[in-house]
């Protein structure tokens, strides 16, 4: 067997380098932000090489035997769709997780599953540009390129992308002599709601603005069985806040509540309430979710379903620009959730807002 030899390794695989919407993956914590190394899909992925083992390790069967022992520095390859399992899955004792893993390809079938602790994942320079982010970050600008010149408009050929858990834009172009922001969303299922935004919330500290501006849509529209959630807030001189409005819901349901919790799951827990299909609801999150993008001083918003390779360009309107594209503006939503995104991050509650387009 090979070892593994194409880059440096420092530092070993946790939940948080696998795919978040795959399987159970969002119900599994891990130190530090999402950084996605794991394939999602056998189409659009990076390391094909696959990763070495940072110790001699087991490769268990789905009913816990042990099939065959690896050494270290053998070479491993996380199979797409790159799921997550706990020990007790497979009969075996302890805390550890398992992911399936091949000796031969990322696309190839699965010879057994190893704990995720035993394998080393990149560093230095592949953590700038990883998984099929920068990859989308990238194709959707020689897609804007391609409408451009296809519409005799003006377009540079340099172009700035932002790295991974950056703040920055996602993409930023020069477009008819003017810059213009995109914030780009990839999906494997474009049928499914779109996690268009992703923030983390403790009880104390400052809140995501955003989620108090959501929370305040949901306070003053939504109804219980006793009435509406905004008088019985009053009520009960609960505050008129994104916590105020999650502890009212949890004195109807202890389960309900953020990381850390009594009673409360490690990840936090929020109300099914929070699942939106009413169309005058739909409409103020809407709203909301343009003002975002006008905050954050967006022009376009991207979906690239990577299934198909397609784009959907969508006209948001937070920039300067204008709609220099042309492009339709963003739709009505078919439904919206706010709802847990992962485990808990450093003690915080990861929320995500789903919608689906």
């Amino acid at each position: 067997m090979k070892t593994f030899k194409t880059f440096v390794t420092e530092a070993k695989f946790s939940p948080k380098n696998f795919p978040s919407g795959v399987g159970n993956n969002d119900d599994f914590s891990g130190a530090g932000e999402r950084t996605t190394y794991a394939p999602e899909n056998s189409t659009d992925y990076k390391f094909k090489e696959g990763f070495p083992l940072a110790k001699n390790s087991k490769l268990y069967s789905k009913d816990g035997r042990v099939v065959q022992t690896l050494k270290k520095g053998d070479n491993i390859h996380f199979t797409a769709p790159a799921t997550l399992h706990r020990a007790s899955e497979f009969n075996i004792r302890g805390r550890m997780t398992l992911a399936p893993i091949s000796l031969s390809g990322f696309d190839k079938k699965v010879d057994g599953y190893v704990v995720i602790s035993s394998v080393e994942k990149p560093s230095g320079n592949s953590q700038g540009r990883v998984g099929s982010g920068s990859k989308t970050q990238d194709s959707v600008a020689l897609k804007v390129k391609d409408i451009a010149v296809s519409k005799d408009i003006e377009v540079e050929t340099e172009f700035r992308t932002a790295r991974a858990g950056s703040t920055k834009p996602d993409l930023v172009m020069t477009i008819a002599g003017k810059e213009v922001q995109f914030e780009i969303k990839g999906t494997s299922n474009r049928k499914a709601p779109i996690t268009f935004f992703d923030k983390s919330v403790k009880r104390v500290g400052k809140k995501p603005q955003i989620l108090e501006d959501i929370a305040d849509v949901y306070r003053t529209t939504l109804r219980v069985s006793e009435g509406t959630v905004s008088s019985l807030m009053r009520k009960g001189k609960f505050p008129s806040t994104f916590v105020g409005l999650i502890d009212f819901f949890k004195s109807r349901d202890p389960k309900i509540g953020l990381a850390g919790d009594s009673g409360v799951i490690k990840s936090g827990k929020l109300p099914p309430e929070f699942a939106i299909t009413d169309k005058l609801i739909l409409t103020k999150m809407r709203k909301e979710i343009l003002d975002h993008f006008k905050e954050g001083g967006d022009d376009y918003f991207v979906v690239h379903s990577r299934s198909g390779d397609t784009f959907e360009i969508y006209y948001v309107g937070g920039g300067t620009a204008g709609n220099v594209l042309d492009m339709p503006e963003l739709p009505e939503f078919k439904s919206f959730v706010l709802a847990t995104y992962g485990g808990a991050s450093s003690g915080s509650t990861r929320v995500g807002l789903k919608i689906k387009l």
